[in-house]
């Protein structure tokens, strides 16, 4: 019966670390450009869930205050996860549109170059 937590246990690791391989790879074909910060990404969104299963939003901007109160004592699992998946994609979608897209210009040859 150990040996069925240990699978388990490595099933659940391995399937992280194959996402977080595969979010890599697809980050570098869509834009060009080797984003080691994926980590960051799904870190910033794990924070976000576990805020909002408290009843806090994490938000991301210095200077203001760290969490703003949601108005309820806590979220549901379902609710909180499908709220946390929606901030990573804004997240991802943000730093693509501002960060990524415009390195892509400066980081790859034009196709005269070539």
């Amino acid at each position: 019966m150990e040996y069925l937590a240990f699978l388990l246990l490595g099933i659940g690791s391995g399937a992280v670390f194959s996402a977080l391989g595969v979010s890599l790879v697809v980050t570098y074909r869509s834009s060009g450009v080797v984003n080691f910060g994926t980590g960051a990404v799904g870190l910033y969104a794990a924070y976000v869930y576990s805020y909002l299963r408290q009843g806090q939003f994490l938000q991301p901007i210095p200077g203001l205050p760290a969490t703003v109160g949601i108005g309820t004592s806590s979220l549901g699992f379902f609710p909180a996860f499908a709220l946390s998946l929606l901030v990573a994609a804004v997240l991802g979608a943000l730093l693509y549109v501002l960060v990524f897209r415009p390195l892509r210009s400066v980081c790859l040859p034009s196709r005269r170059d070539r």
